[in-house]
């Protein structure tokens, strides 16, 4: 039962970059929960001790809900070659919003998203000739995502959308983390992510 639960409805995953720092750590362990956006059942299965594979046939299960605003999802490294491992990062934009980006400034629907990373007033800025600007609308079972650490994320402003397809699940918990000397940070046992 343990196993048929970390293979459909859980996977565990180490975060080694940055890129979500102050919310998720380098070091720290997330259990991921697979079936909040669908998944699909094995399609292969191994008896243990023999070591002899079968194949089975796999079904979907449909997700409990769509994918939102604000998540906080894994992504498949494989069609992000210059990732080892796979992504974490947060929804910045889901199918049809607008986005535009004017320099390091990005607007959702023309909400400035990462109000936080500016200084003054967060309303007004002053565009020239050398402003670079982009808007374009999110396209259907895609979605814009983005690091928490948004001035040294790599995320959809450098590989574009993420498809819907290439989610594992949403990250809910960090179990465990370590700091890069091996020791244990207690105070991020069992931290709940929003």
């Amino acid at each position: 039962m343990i196993l048929i639960s970390k293979v459909i409805v859980f996977e565990f995953y180490k975060v080694t970059s940055a890129s979500m720092s102050d919310t998720i750590l380098p070091g720290d362990f997330l259990l991921i929960n697979r079936l909040v956006f669908g998944t699909h059942t094995p399609n292969k299965i191994t008896v243990p001790f023999i070591n002899k594979s079968f194949s089975i046939p796999s079904a979907k299960i449909p997700p409990l809900r769509k994918i939102r605003e604000g998540d906080i999802i894994v992504i498949q490294n494989r069609n992000y070659p210059e990732c080892e491992n796979n992504l974490v990062k947060r929804v910045a934009a889901v199918e049809g919003r607008s986005i535009t980006m004017i320099d390091d400034n990005i607007f959702v629907d023309g909400i400035l998203y990462n109000e936080s990373e500016n200084v003054g007033d967060s309303t007004e800025i002053m565009m020239d000739e050398n402003t670079f600007y982009d808007t374009f609308i999110v396209p259907e079972n895609k979605l814009f995502v983005l690091g928490d650490n948004f001035l040294t994320s790599y995320d959809s402003r450098d590989f574009g959308f993420v498809d819907i397809d290439e989610v594992i699940g949403k990250a809910v918990i960090i179990y465990a983390s370590k700091d890069i000397n091996g020791n244990f940070r207690w105070n991020r046992f069992f931290k709940y992510l929003e």
